[in-house]
């Protein structure tokens, strides 16, 4: 079958799989609702493996978490072992996947229908033609792999320095955000100064040079891990990713029993 053709059978399995809800099983075997509307291979419960890895391999017992740009929350949900995750995510048919698979289970996922931004207010994004995996801020670069817009919608941002006091700091933060994440780092200033969590980001061509010189700024080691992705670790806390996520929740929860001692 030719691109052509391939491409045709693509778009025409994308509308007629628009909305629809399907309830798959991680490999953890946590059970989570997903769409084809945002990715075809959730068809054949098929999962990114990094991000499966990412959860298993660097996110410590008892750590807070935050999945930005959550998608369907195949990573969220595979942090078992972590003691809080939040989820935002902008797109209304997502972020009601998102609750959905959190009154599934007992793991702790707060899930806020946000965009985060360089700032706090309202911007418009874009649901893509061909795929909610491609959602994106609309004064973004629109990847080709988006299609289109299908419709535009008006959306609140925040920014991640706005969250720390809501939620606590987290220990790990996976960012992607199909090319709004140079403003997603520009609202995380006292984020990468003090709080110096793990990070996983995806950048895309024209954002990753930007990426690059904020992260390396705030003292952040980069590499490269799979496709568009990278793993940012901080200066100063060691090259145990586990150890640096166990320290930031300890001292959390330190931190919440003075609070309640307080009272």
């Amino acid at each position: 079958m030719s691109n052509l053709a391939l491409s045709l059978v693509r778009k025409i399995a994308m509308r007629l799989l628009r909305d629809r809800k399907l309830k798959k099983r991680l490999p953890n075997g946590r059970c989570i609702f997903v769409s084809p509307d945002s990715q075809l291979k959730y068809l054949t419960s098929t999962f990114d493996a990094d991000l499966i890895d990412l959860a298993d391999q660097h996110v410590a017992a008892g750590s807070s978490v935050w999945d930005v740009g959550a998608n369907c929350g195949v990573f969220a949900f595979s942090c078992d072992k972590a003691r809080k995750v939040v989820c935002f995510e902008a797109d209304p048919f997502l972020a009601d996947l998102l609750q959905k698979s959190s009154d599934l289970g007992d793991l702790d996922v707060k899930v806020e229908q946000v965009a985060v931004s360089a700032s706090c207010g309202t911007e418009h994004f874009t649901i893509a033609t061909n795929g909610r995996a491609c959602n994106h801020l609309s004064d973004t670069v629109e990847s080709s792999m988006a299609g289109g817009t299908r419709e535009r919608i008006s959306v609140t941002t925040v920014t991640l320095d706005s969250q720390i006091d809501k939620f606590g700091p987290p220990d790990v933060v996976k960012i992607d955000v199909e090319g709004a994440e140079v403003n997603v780092l520009k609202g995380a200033t006292r984020l990468l100064a003090d709080i110096r969590p793990l990070i996983y980001i995806e950048m895309c061509a024209s954002t990753q040079d930007e990426c690059t010189a904020i992260l390396s700024s705030a003292g952040y080691n980069m590499r490269h891990t799979a496709e568009l992705n990278w793993l940012c670790e901080p200066d100063g806390k060691g090259t145990s990713a586990h150890h640096a996520a166990t320290m930031g929740s300890a001292a959390i929860v330190s931190g919440e029993r003075g609070s309640q001692i307080n009272r």
